[in-house]
Protein backbone atom coordinates (compact mmCIF):
# COMPACT_ATOMS: atom_id res chain seq x y z
CA UNK A 1 0.00 0.00 0.00
CA UNK A 2 1.20 3.40 -0.72
CA UNK A 3 0.99 5.51 2.29
CA UNK A 4 1.56 8.85 1.18
CA UNK A 5 -0.68 8.37 -1.34
CA UNK A 6 -3.68 7.93 0.34
CA UNK A 7 -2.34 10.36 2.99
CA UNK A 8 -1.48 8.05 5.54
CA UNK A 9 -0.49 10.96 8.79
CA UNK A 10 0.97 9.59 12.16
CA UNK A 11 2.24 10.80 15.25
CA UNK A 12 3.52 9.15 18.01
CA UNK A 13 2.95 8.94 21.80
CA UNK A 14 5.91 7.61 23.08
CA UNK A 15 5.99 6.56 27.02
CA UNK A 16 9.92 5.44 28.79
CA UNK A 17 9.92 4.34 32.50
CA UNK A 18 12.82 5.96 33.95
CA UNK A 19 15.23 4.47 35.94
CA UNK A 20 14.87 6.29 39.61
CA UNK A 21 13.40 5.53 42.81
CA UNK A 22 9.33 6.09 42.44
CA UNK A 23 7.87 9.95 41.39
CA UNK A 24 5.99 10.62 44.62
CA UNK A 25 7.48 8.43 46.84
CA UNK A 26 11.30 6.78 48.06
CA UNK A 27 10.12 3.41 46.95
CA UNK A 28 11.96 1.34 44.82
CA UNK A 29 11.02 1.37 41.25
CA UNK A 30 10.72 -2.74 40.87
CA UNK A 31 8.41 -4.96 39.28
CA UNK A 32 8.14 -7.97 42.10
CA UNK A 33 7.17 -11.28 41.74
CA UNK A 34 5.76 -11.51 45.25
CA UNK A 35 3.03 -9.98 46.77
CA UNK A 36 3.38 -8.01 50.11
CA UNK A 37 0.81 -10.14 51.72
CA UNK A 38 -2.24 -7.47 51.81
CA UNK A 39 -5.04 -6.51 49.80
CA UNK A 40 -7.56 -3.73 49.97
CA UNK A 41 -10.25 -2.76 47.75
CA UNK A 42 -12.09 0.11 46.55
CA UNK A 43 -15.13 0.96 44.18
CA UNK A 44 -15.33 3.28 41.70
CA UNK A 45 -17.51 6.61 42.69
CA UNK A 46 -17.68 9.59 40.13
CA UNK A 47 -17.81 12.69 42.18
CA UNK A 48 -17.35 15.75 40.34
CA UNK A 49 -14.58 17.90 39.55
CA UNK A 50 -13.21 21.68 41.31
CA UNK A 51 -15.66 22.85 38.45
CA UNK A 52 -18.61 21.01 39.28
CA UNK A 53 -19.16 18.15 36.69
CA UNK A 54 -18.98 14.49 36.74
CA UNK A 55 -16.77 12.90 34.17
CA UNK A 56 -19.66 11.00 31.72
CA UNK A 57 -16.58 8.15 31.37
CA UNK A 58 -16.30 7.79 34.92
CA UNK A 59 -20.19 7.42 35.41
CA UNK A 60 -19.84 4.85 32.88
CA UNK A 61 -17.73 2.79 33.89
CA UNK A 62 -19.01 2.96 37.27
CA UNK A 63 -22.23 1.16 36.55
CA UNK A 64 -20.12 -1.66 35.80
CA UNK A 65 -20.01 -2.11 39.57
CA UNK A 66 -16.45 -3.27 39.27
CA UNK A 67 -14.15 -4.38 42.55
CA UNK A 68 -10.94 -3.35 42.20
CA UNK A 69 -7.99 -5.03 44.40
CA UNK A 70 -4.74 -3.96 45.40
CA UNK A 71 -1.82 -6.02 45.77
CA UNK A 72 0.69 -4.80 47.97
CA UNK A 73 4.32 -5.54 47.30
CA UNK A 74 7.61 -5.74 50.07
CA UNK A 75 8.37 -2.22 49.24
CA UNK A 76 4.75 -0.85 48.82
CA UNK A 77 3.81 2.03 51.04
CA UNK A 78 0.95 4.26 52.20
CA UNK A 79 1.31 6.71 48.89
CA UNK A 80 0.97 3.98 46.85
CA UNK A 81 -2.11 3.47 48.75
CA UNK A 82 -3.60 6.74 48.50
CA UNK A 83 -3.71 6.17 52.19
CA UNK A 84 -0.40 9.15 52.74
CA UNK A 85 -0.12 12.38 50.19
CA UNK A 86 2.19 12.31 47.91
CA UNK A 87 5.86 13.55 48.31
CA UNK A 88 7.55 16.27 46.53
CA UNK A 89 8.62 14.95 43.26
CA UNK A 90 11.31 12.62 42.18
CA UNK A 91 13.87 15.63 41.06
CA UNK A 92 16.34 12.67 39.83
CA UNK A 93 13.21 12.37 37.61
CA UNK A 94 12.27 15.74 36.47
CA UNK A 95 16.28 16.43 36.00
CA UNK A 96 16.08 13.32 33.76
CA UNK A 97 12.71 15.11 31.89
CA UNK A 98 14.53 18.09 31.44
CA UNK A 99 17.58 16.28 29.97
CA UNK A 100 15.42 14.95 27.56
CA UNK A 101 13.71 18.11 26.26
CA UNK A 102 17.29 19.54 26.06
CA UNK A 103 18.22 17.05 23.52
CA UNK A 104 14.86 17.15 21.49
CA UNK A 105 15.50 20.75 20.96
CA UNK A 106 12.24 21.62 23.46
CA UNK A 107 11.66 24.82 25.42
CA UNK A 108 11.00 23.90 29.06
CA UNK A 109 7.99 25.50 30.58
CA UNK A 110 8.77 28.33 33.41
CA UNK A 111 7.09 26.20 36.53
CA UNK A 112 6.34 22.67 36.25
CA UNK A 113 3.27 21.89 38.06
CA UNK A 114 1.71 18.00 38.25
CA UNK A 115 -2.20 17.92 36.97
CA UNK A 116 -4.38 15.34 38.01
CA UNK A 117 -5.62 13.47 34.91
CA UNK A 118 -8.40 10.83 35.68
CA UNK A 119 -8.14 7.12 35.21
CA UNK A 120 -11.61 5.72 34.73
CA UNK A 121 -9.81 1.73 35.07
CA UNK A 122 -8.73 2.53 38.37
CA UNK A 123 -4.84 1.56 37.74
CA UNK A 124 -4.36 4.07 40.25
CA UNK A 125 -5.40 3.94 43.60
CA UNK A 126 -6.29 7.92 43.51
CA UNK A 127 -8.69 7.40 40.88
CA UNK A 128 -6.44 9.87 38.83
CA UNK A 129 -2.89 10.01 37.35
CA UNK A 130 -0.35 12.78 38.30
CA UNK A 131 1.05 14.25 34.98
CA UNK A 132 3.23 17.56 34.49
CA UNK A 133 3.46 19.49 31.24
CA UNK A 134 7.58 19.71 30.88
CA UNK A 135 8.55 21.09 27.83
CA UNK A 136 7.07 22.54 24.69
CA UNK A 137 7.53 22.74 20.87
CA UNK A 138 10.62 20.55 20.51
CA UNK A 139 11.39 18.12 17.45
CA UNK A 140 13.93 15.89 16.10
CA UNK A 141 15.71 15.71 13.35
CA UNK A 142 15.43 12.07 10.81
CA UNK A 143 16.37 11.18 7.79
CA UNK A 144 16.32 14.48 6.86
CA UNK A 145 12.91 15.22 7.70
CA UNK A 146 12.20 16.97 10.74
CA UNK A 147 9.36 14.85 13.26
CA UNK A 148 8.37 18.21 15.45
CA UNK A 149 7.87 17.06 19.82
CA UNK A 150 5.04 19.57 21.06
CA UNK A 151 4.90 18.30 24.43
CA UNK A 152 7.12 16.52 27.03
CA UNK A 153 5.57 15.51 29.91
CA UNK A 154 6.64 13.99 33.48
CA UNK A 155 4.04 11.23 34.87
CA UNK A 156 3.82 7.98 37.02
CA UNK A 157 3.28 4.47 35.64
CA UNK A 158 -0.25 2.99 36.26
CA UNK A 159 -0.47 -0.61 38.88
CA UNK A 160 0.27 -3.71 36.83
CA UNK A 161 -2.51 -5.49 36.27
CA UNK A 162 -2.84 -8.65 37.26
CA UNK A 163 -6.04 -10.40 35.85
CA UNK A 164 -10.41 -9.43 35.61
CA UNK A 165 -12.64 -11.95 36.59
CA UNK A 166 -16.42 -11.20 37.02
CA UNK A 167 -16.77 -8.21 39.27
CA UNK A 168 -13.26 -7.44 40.20
CA UNK A 169 -10.26 -6.05 38.70
CA UNK A 170 -7.10 -6.95 40.32
CA UNK A 171 -3.84 -5.10 40.25
CA UNK A 172 0.35 -4.72 41.75
CA UNK A 173 1.13 -1.98 43.52
CA UNK A 174 5.13 -2.22 42.11
CA UNK A 175 4.52 -0.36 39.01
CA UNK A 176 2.23 2.44 40.19
CA UNK A 177 4.34 5.80 40.50
CA UNK A 178 7.50 4.33 38.46
CA UNK A 179 7.97 8.27 36.78
CA UNK A 180 7.25 7.87 33.06
CA UNK A 181 8.38 10.37 30.44
CA UNK A 182 5.86 11.09 27.80
CA UNK A 183 6.72 12.59 24.60
CA UNK A 184 4.17 13.31 21.57
CA UNK A 185 5.04 13.64 18.56
CA UNK A 186 3.30 16.19 15.32
CA UNK A 187 1.13 13.73 12.73
CA UNK A 188 3.96 14.16 10.27
CA UNK A 189 5.08 10.62 9.90
CA UNK A 190 4.08 9.37 6.24
CA UNK A 191 5.51 6.02 6.33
Amino acid sequence: MDYRAIGLKVGLEIHQQLATHKLFCACASALLDTSGGLRFRRRLRPTQSELGEVDAAAIEEAKRRLTFVYETTPNSCLVEADEEPPHPPNAEALDIALEIALLLNAKPVQEVDFMRKIVIDWSNTSGFQRSALVALDGYLDVNGKRIGVPTLLLEEDAARKLGETEGEVAYRLDRLGIPLVEIATTPNIET
